[in-house]
């Protein structure tokens, strides 16, 4: 895998699931409407003494039920290994509950007025629970027209009459019950949707940040150290040698080019996430390239920082840093100059040293790719690929290396504030 590869891999990971851990919570809140359902069972019993001792055969069957479905889902719940079998099985159950729910109502009908009702409250809270705001406005539902039946029954077999405030009464707090609760509901599982993904995002954030510092601490440190032993090992051999000299430069670029790549990687690594500007993440690329080569650099920026796309920023940061690299391996400079300049119209950047210069301009580009310096021409191609224009010369003292790219190729940007000066 390229090291370009590598960075995109950790920069645009695949978002991971955990069917494991979402299993796990489906079987933990199973366990709990199980323990709940369980309390039903007094609670029947209770109904039918103190409301209804006349329904207490009744009252005991439903009780039975009660315990025969629970032992059955507390079976299933232990052996079902996959979500979709879980979710079945508590969509069982809330219609097990719901069907439960009607049967008492049923039994405490015959009265006028009767507190039976209120227990369907708990229907709407578990429809709520497994399937959000449409679970519960779902079981709302299903209780207005339930009732509805319910009172035309009661009507009809005990000659008792359509009471329409009571039955208004019941409708409007089902219905705002389930609003509330639902509402609730969505809006908990919105909110731990966005801490989990918070969470998975900074967990990357350092995940990417210390394999930054794991590189730049070790694979690119010993790379540089490398290619210097290279550069000392073509100086001290004779010129007689020839091939061992080529060989000692060839070592010496390839470390270059390698230590660059892993440079870019490490950079990307650090940079995803953050929204900052061209002009910072250049005078970050410029600050760690001073501290590497000890040659000293300064970066100035005229306009207002913007934000480029990734890939453009991206060939921004490869134009400048072969420019760099040019200066450190040619230009015998002590001081580098980069200069940003943004407006309405488009980007400018002007890399300047006080070297040896390099003699010649951006027109002699068949020269350079002859004489094997392809990161010259490198440079112009990047430059091209954004719409822009590249140009290099030598000055009284060093050489200036000049790009201008437009913003309609390289937008959207965002404005920030003032960048570095």
């Amino acid at each position: 895998m390229k090291l370009r590869d590598l960075a995109s891999y950790l920069i645009v990971p695949a978002r991971a699931d955990a069917p494991g851990q979402y299993l796990g919570e489906m079987k933990r809140l199973e366990w709990i409407f199980i323990a709940v359902r369980w309390l039903w069972v007094p609670v029947v019993f209770v109904l039918a003494r103190l409301h209804h001792p006349a329904q207490m055969t009744t009252m005991m069957v439903l009780g039975g039920v009660i315990g025969l479905f629970n032992v059955f889902a507390c079976v299933l719940n232990v052996k079902l290994k996959t979500r979709g079998a879980q979710k079945v099985l508590g969509l069982a159950m809330l219609v097990f509950d719901t069907l439960l729910a009607w049967g008492i109502i049923l039994l405490f009908v015959r009265d006028f007025y009767t507190a039976a009702y209120a227990g369907f409250v708990y229907i709407i809270i578990e429809a709520a629970i497994r399937f959000g705001l449409a679970g519960s406005l779902g079981m709302a539902l299903v209780f207005v027209i339930g009732l509805y039946g319910a009172y035309m029954y009661r009507s009809a077999a005990f000659g008792v009459r359509f009471s329409v405030s009571g039955y208004v009464f019941w409708a409007v707090l089902m219905a705002v019950v389930a609003v509330a609760v639902g509402a609730i509901v969505n809006e908990g599982k919105r909110q731990r949707a966005l801490s989990e993904r918070r969470l998975h995002e900074n967990t990357l954030l350092s995940e990417r940040h210390r394999l930054a510092r794991e590189l730049h601490d070790t694979v690119l440190k010993t790379l540089q150290g490398l290619s210097l032993e290279a550069r000392a090992l073509g100086n001290r051999t004779d010129t007689t040698l020839p091939s061992v000299k080529e060989t000692a430069q060839y070592i010496e670029e390839v470390c270059s080019r390698t230590s660059r790549e892993i440079r870019e990687v490490i950079f990307d690594l650090r940079n995803q996430g953050e929204e900052s500007g061209i002009a910072s993440q250049l005078a970050r690329g410029l600050d760690e390239w001073s501290k590497a080569t000890g040659i000293a650099g300064d970066l100035a920026l005229t306009g207002q920082d913007i934000v480029l796309p990734q890939e453009s920023a991206r060939q921004l940061r490869n134009i400048v840093s072969e420019a760099l690299t040019n200066i450190q391996r040619h230009a015998s400079a002590s001081q580098v100059r980069v200069n940003v300049m943004t407006s309405t119209s488009g980007i400018s950047v002007e890399i300047s040293d006080n070297g040896s210069g390099i003699g010649r301009g951006v027109n002699e580009l068949d020269t350079f790719v002859t004489e094997g310096k392809l990161g010259i021409a490198g440079m112009k191609e990047r430059a091209e690929l954004l719409g822009g224009r590249f140009s290099i010369t030598s000055v009284a003292s060093g050489t200036r290396v000049g790009f201008n790219i437009p913003l309609p190729a390289i937008s959207p940007v965002e404005r920030l504030g003032d960048g570095p000066d």
